[in-house]
């Protein structure tokens, strides 16, 4: 079983993530921003985090460079969710630090191949 923190501020991709693992041994936790989601990532210390890139308050990048700022969560992977597939943006997760990249729109079976990448045996 692995902990994932998921941000994303739209409700219709909350929802289907949601429901993606809902019958899974993954325990999975939701923020609505980055905000919301460094203090989420803070308390439940999670193996891997997946964040949007464009979110209000808090973006994907100001969250990576949040968390990389933080020594007790400095190593927790995050993979960026955008719908972006221009080379630049796709640079620039990873100059903030992410270990991976997720093209939206994506099925719930990839996001699921993408979540057992990090997970614990």
């Amino acid at each position: 079983m692995s902990r994932v923190v998921f941000c994303e501020d739209d409700p219709m991709i909350r929802k289907l993530v949601e429901a993606a693992f809902r019958s899974t041994s993954h325990e999975v936790h939701i923020a609505e921003d980055g905000r919301l989601g460094l203090d989420l990532i803070a308390r439940v210390r999670p193996d891997v985090v997946f964040s949007d890139v464009s979110m209000p308050d808090m973006d994907g990048f100001e969250l990576a460079d949040a968390m990389r700022a933080t020594p007790e969560l400095a190593h927790i992977p995050i993979v960026f969710m955008t719908a972006s597939v221009q080379r630049e943006q796709i640079d620039e997760c990873f100059r903030h630090g992410a270990a991976g990249h997720l093209a939206k729109p994506f099925t719930m079976a990839e996001l699921r191949v993408r979540v057992a990448q990090f997970s614990k045996s």
